[in-house]
């Protein structure tokens, strides 16, 4: 941090709101900030949003926004990260908005490549690859089926395309489109996802597409499935959403998008317990998630499917 702050010139400027929320994110934000402030294109308005953090994050947004015009802070009481980034979005002065995460960073070139990338003015947003780096592994992520995508296209891709999904941190929106929208703050999961389902449904986008991956998108193993609990006043914590998505985009893809990621829960529910996590905690999980899955239209039941319904603790020795 200490060498990007004494360097305080900035390059090529450009007219994107980056909107960047954070909770006690610790020096990763200052990491995340580095990347972006030494990129070779740099958004003229780059927005902190604190969600009230107790740690140094603060302490550091505050240090780049005293040294840098474009570095913005806010600060807002606790409300997660759907609030902050409906605040971000009311600030927005810029044509074009991105949104980061505070514990990921960024390539130096991406804000040039999808700037590049919209230089005709008839698209709505731009979508580009991104890694994912998890430890020392890091895979990359690409789309490169076509040079732009429209609106239907892109809502398939979200829900099957492991290159694409319904993350917020690899596009690009034009402003003007998503003022009149917001993420719903009562919902802790899928939250981008149900965003970008009523933002691809209102009208026919068309975003342009980088075959690069730009965006490094961070594992924090603490967040992993198997350790975080799943089951919220006895419901899975992704039906909220999705049961909102299914009101707004009316195709197979989405139960079977919910159907695979209740199985992969269980899956991974499963491999914890078969290495020794038998705790109580983990035991009501499977148990509400089995009641979740007998419960959830299924068109294609593989055998497994049947084990995770009715014996999933006798499963697990077998896998």
């Amino acid at each position: 941090m200490q060498n990007i702050l004494e360097n305080k010139k900035i390059r090529h400027s450009i007219d994107v709101t980056t909107i960047i929320p954070f909770f006690n994110s610790g020096k990763l934000l200052a990491k995340l900030l580095d990347s972006v402030l030494s990129g070779s294109c740099v958004p003229s308005e780059i927005l902190l949003i604190d969600d009230e953090s107790t740690d140094e994050s603060t302490n550091i947004a505050k240090q780049y926004s005293d040294n840098y015009s474009c570095v913005k802070y806010y600060k807002q009481k606790h409300g997660g990260v759907s609030a902050a980034r409906n605040f971000g979005i009311r600030m927005a002065t810029k044509p074009w908005v991105s949104f980061l995460d505070a514990d990921d960073y960024i390539e130096p070139d991406m804000y040039e490549l999808i700037m590049k990338a919209i230089a005709d003015e008839s698209f709505d947003g731009c979508l580009c690859g991104y890694f994912t780096n998890d430890g020392e592994a890091v895979s990359a992520h690409i789309y490169n089926k076509q040079e732009e995508i429209y609106s239907s296209d892109m809502l398939r891709e979200m829900f099957t395309n492991d290159d694409v999904r319904g993350y917020l941190f690899n596009r690009l929106f034009k402003t003007e489109h998503i003022k009149a929208l917001s993420f719903d703050n009562t919902i802790g999961y899928c939250e981008d996802l149900l965003f970008q389902s009523e933002f691809f449904s209102m009208a026919d986008r068309k975003f342009a597409c980088v075959a690069k991956p730009l965006y490094h998108y961070v594992s924090n193993s603490s967040s992993a499935t198997a350790t975080k609990r799943l089951i919220r006043d006895n419901q899975f914590v992704y039906k909220n959403a999705y049961d909102k998505i299914s009101e707004i985009v009316h195709e197979d893809y989405v139960q079977q998008s919910y159907n695979d990621l209740l199985q992969v829960s269980m899956y991974r529910l499963l491999s914890s317990y078969k290495k020794g996590n038998k705790t109580e905690e983990l035991l009501m999980q499977i148990r509400q998630l089995q009641k979740e899955l007998k419960r959830t239209p299924c068109k294609n039941i593989s055998k497994r499917r049947i084990a995770f319904q009715y014996f999933p603790i006798l499963y697990s020795y077998f896998m």
